[in-house]
């Protein structure tokens, strides 16, 4: 039986009249720890804040050109016709809550996390590996962060982007290789003309002598302050390889901030650390700044007969 080239593209998913594929910016943004709002206010008070934000959302997202695409419970879905006008809807969506005074008081913080590519349209619904990427974007983002990807900072204007900064790699479902992840920075950071003249003082000589040294399994890495994040984690294109069950492929980074070395986590099974006077953390999906002589363990507990914990000495200015 012969079929009609009609009949097999309608069977392979052929675009119909009502599809179409076109470049878009899809953003994901969530209310953080939304699960605490209903436990601690009830449900009618919590629902009543989340429709707050979800509100602010939308109207940033219209007043940058943006469409929302749908909400469900505490998250909204937007799409955006270029990576620029997504960029600073979504910068204007974190500073509205700040600046929210009901929300502020309530310490109401978003995620947000957006890419940019091409995208099915159907129906007013949009799919496709950008949507899927986006999604992941949001999952990787922190309480007021904004998450996206290299690809979607190469699409803004270089005054945008010098507001990001590299987060390391992860790996993204769907996607053989791991994909640069940025933050998008929305805030004001403290400058250096808000310091004493000793504190600026300070700042500056670390970043001209601090280093910090890691030892694993005999070989030593000596870090200075440095623009470009250094990754550790299970993936063959980590600057530390750790190949253990437990580490993640894009496990932790270590960037500098003002002259400090700041260890961000990003893994699934977290990292443990253990200082020289015995005091011990455990950071997932958060960041502890690195002081003196200690232990790093990725994904399990500390012990120090374990050959693959990583050992960190912090050498600051005096």
């Amino acid at each position: 039986m012969k079929l009609k080239l009609s009949n097999l593209a309608s069977m392979l998913g052929a675009p119909s009249a009502s599809q179409q594929q076109e470049p878009a910016t899809v953003l994901f943004a969530d209310i953080s720890g939304s699960t605490r709002l209903f436990e601690k206010y009830g449900d009618l008070r919590a629902r009543q804040i989340e429709t707050r934000v979800l509100d602010l959302l939308a109207s940033r997202t219209v007043a940058h050109q943006g469409m929302v695409i749908k909400t469900i419970g505490d998250e909204i879905m937007s799409r955006f016709p270029s990576a620029e006008s997504s960029v600073l809807a979504s910068c204007e969506m974190q500073q509205g809550v700040k600046d929210d005074p009901i929300l502020a008081d309530l310490g109401i913080a978003i995620r947000i996390g957006l890419h940019h590519g091409p995208v099915l349209v159907e129906k007013g619904d949009v799919f496709g590996d950008a949507v899927n990427i986006a999604a992941r974007m949001v999952a990787l983002a922190k309480a007021d962060q904004i998450i996206t990807t290299r690809e979607t900072v190469g699409s803004l204007s270089p005054d945008l982007q010098q507001m990001t900064r590299g987060l390391g790699r992860s790996w993204v479902r769907g996607k053989q290789d791991e994909m640069e992840i940025i933050e998008v920075i929305w805030y004001e950071s403290t400058s250096l003309t808000q310091l004493s003249d000793e504190e600026t003082q300070k700042i500056l000589r670390n970043k001209l002598y601090a280093r910090l040294i890691l030892n694993y399994r005999g070989r030593q890495i000596e870090l200075m302050p440095s623009a470009q994040p250094f990754n550790i984690g299970r993936g063959p294109k980590s600057d530390l390889v750790v190949d253990r069950e437990l580490v993640s492929r894009s496990h932790a980074i270590v960037e500098s901030r003002q002259g400090r070395f700041i260890l961000v986590d990003h893994s699934t099974n977290g990292t443990y650390l253990m200082l020289e006077n015995g005091s011990r953390f455990f950071v997932r999906r958060e960041e502890v700044t690195l002081h003196d002589r200690g232990i790093i363990c990725l994904g399990q507990a500390v012990f120090e007969q374990n050959p693959d914990i990583i050992q960190f000495e912090c050498r600051y200015a005096a």
